[in-house]
């Protein structure tokens, strides 16, 4: 009777074959043996309906390792913050800072007392206070009201959000996506990322009713919670939903949660600019700053041009930014820094940039366009300075939750040699996750033969995943690669197509022959 072997086992058999094989064999023979493990890899894969493309070269001189169909066109998922990071990097400079402004008009008395309104123009910082998720990561607006010795604001603060010339989601983003954390507006006012935390902690004993709390300004927002403590070996389930009507945000929490195991759930706010409000009432207060109140104006307001400004508050420079995005792949942080991108282009057009040359790229008038769609075009202006083919990246936002972006794997290496050799090019390796040590990879390439040799960028949509950064071998020599696959569905519960891509990655770092200089 025949036996029947798994197809994965045969592919690993293989591939510890080919690696004693090429052991053995001269440096050509070698690299000839690591591409066919690569192709085995990807062919043995548990989703033989996938799409792979993927190109491997030398960092420093670009001659080619490996490649499959580098020039196909593929969904990259959050590898679309490369592209977004570095052309914000370029265009802004990493000590470039984003700055938030207050503005008056007439001066404090002696005693700290402002008459009056008081405006704080959006300037856009996507991490406030170096992105804590707390009240005082609004202090700097603070410190900067105490450097001008006001101690008082007798009318109102207004806060005036029209930075951005865009709708609060990125194109392409799925509705289901934008009540999760990871689906947050984005608008000229940011703070801790424009989320809630909700923490379900359960209660004394099976059967007792769960305590929700909500973080950072407890009571913030309505919290409708129903969930029961269940025994510390039971079944567990915790459902938040988010349900906002016209007049207030509510929570609603369901379920049931272990005995002595707290739940943690993160949820988006649906208005960032009253998000905005709420956390710089609760800085005002731990301040003892009195005040008329914080409102948004619900329109631009004209007569804030004329108002001088007293005060601008810097963000952290443009390569922590950077860090802040691309290493635990924040959504939020990487549309913001698109919609910047498409906002100097539309206050500060460089070379083909101006408003006729966006209206005839993306076939519509000019008055159609708007900041997304200026960042795309300056997008297309920065890869020919990368020296990227044209047609080998489309992006329509700059996070990657949209399906509808495409890059190929040849555009991606030319970007990470690009920057590598670049003037922003000691931010931007430091910004990049590095293997078994920090951001997305601390769990992933752990094995200490690996630890720290994959410095890379993750992405992962549904049946999409992507890798991309730069890998040293064992042998010292340093590679910039791009690895996509597309379509990894699988009959199979155990499929994976992350681990698939890890795999080829780890492989690579484990080489221990010599490839092309």
């Amino acid at each position: 009777m025949p036996i029947d072997i798994p197809r994965r086992v045969l592919t690993c058999l293989a591939w510890a074959f080919l690696c004693v094989i090429g052991l053995a064999q001269g440096p050509a023979d070698a690299l000839a043996g690591l591409r066919a493990e690569i192709n085995a890899l990807m062919d043995g894969g548990a989703a033989p309906g996938a799409t792979w493309a993927c190109q491997v070269v030398s960092a420093e001189t670009g001659a080619t390792w490996f490649e499959r169909d580098p020039g196909r066109l593929m969904v990259p998922a959050s590898n679309t913050k490369l592209f977004t990071v570095a052309m914000a990097l370029d265009r802004f400079g990493a000590e470039g800072t984003l700055g938030t402004e207050w503005r008056w008009k007439d001066a404090a008395d002696a005693a700290g007392t402002l008459p009056g309104d008081a405006w704080v123009v959006a300037g856009g910082d996507p991490a406030p206070g170096g992105g804590l998720a707390e009240p005082r990561a609004l202090a700097g607006l603070l410190e900067a009201l105490g450097k001008a010795g006001i101690r008082r604001i007798q009318g109102r603060i207004v806060l005036v959000d029209d930075l951005f010339d865009a709708p609060p989601f990125g194109p392409g983003w799925n509705w289901d996506d934008l009540p999760e954390a990871y689906g947050a507006p984005v608008t000229g006012f940011q703070w801790a990322d424009n989320a809630v935390t909700l923490v379900v902690e359960p209660g004394s004993r099976p059967g007792a009713d769960a305590i929700v709390r909500m973080l950072p300004i407890p009571g913030a927002f309505e919290v409708d919670a129903h969930v029961r403590t269940a025994p510390s070996n039971g079944a567990a389930r915790v459902m938040v939903r988010r349900m906002a009507g016209a007049d207030r945000v509510r929570f609603r929490v369901t379920g049931e949660v272990r005995l002595g195991h707290s739940h943690v759930e993160r949820m988006a706010v649906p208005d960032a600019a009253g998000w905005f409000a709420m956390g710089l009432k609760a800085a005002l207060k731990e301040r003892g700053i009195d005040h008329g109140g914080v409102v948004v104006a619900d329109r631009p307001l004209q007569e804030v041009s004329s108002v001088p400004t007293r005060a601008r508050v810097a963000s952290v420079p443009m390569g922590e930014i950077a860090a802040l995005c691309l290493k635990p792949s924040n959504n939020r942080i990487a549309q913001a820094l698109w919609l910047h991108v498409g906002a100097d282009a539309r206050r500060h057009p460089r070379p083909g940039e101006a408003p006729p040359s966006q209206a005839a790229a993306m076939g519509s008038s000019a008055t159609d366009a708007d900041d997304n769609d200026r960042a795309a075009v300056a997008l297309s202006r920065f890869m020919e300075k990368m020296g990227v083919p044209r047609g080998e990246v489309f992006l329509e936002e700059g996070s990657g939750l949209s399906r509808k972006n495409l890059v190929t794997p040849r555009a991606t290496v030319r970007l990470l040699r690009g920057m590598d050799a670049g003037p922003a090019a000691m931010p931007w390796r430091a910004a990049l996750p590095v293997g078994g040590v920090d951001g997305t990879l601390k769990s992933r390439f752990t094995d200490p033969a690996i630890k720290g040799r994959v410095v890379a960028k993750t992405g992962t949509l549904r049946h999409v995943h992507s890798l991309a950064g730069y890998i040293t071998t064992a042998a010292g020599q340093r590679l910039a690669f791009a690895l996509f696959v597309n379509g990894h569905a699988s009959a199979s519960a155990d499929a994976s197509g992350r681990a698939e891509v890890e795999r080829i990655a780890a492989r690579l770092a484990a080489f221990q022959g010599r490839g092309p200089q």
